[in-house]
């Protein structure tokens, strides 16, 4: 948009009359705790041993469900090609 244009668009005179409405510091502070307290919530749910139960349990899940899937891929095509 060129700057004569934008001289002449209702639009963004409308957006230039918008005042800016900050937060007061009392809701600031009440957010922003409410955000610590869920990050430390969310902190202690996974702590570091069920993190780590959870890294060795996953990956064998997947290969477990892969293993299974290719399984079942070889099983069909030997079916289809009657070996």
């Amino acid at each position: 948009m060129t700057e004569d244009a934008a001289r002449h668009d209702d639009g963004l005179g409308a957006l230039s009359m918008i005042g800016v409405h900050e937060p007061g510091r009392a809701r600031d502070a009440r957010v922003r705790s409410r955000c610590h307290a869920a990050l430390e919530r969310r902190r202690r749910r996974f702590s570091p041993a069920r993190r780590a139960w959870r890294r060795r349990f996953e990956p064998a899940l997947v290969a477990t469900i892969c293993a299974g899937f290719l399984f079942e891929v070889l099983s069909r095509a030997l079916y289809l090609y009657r070996f």
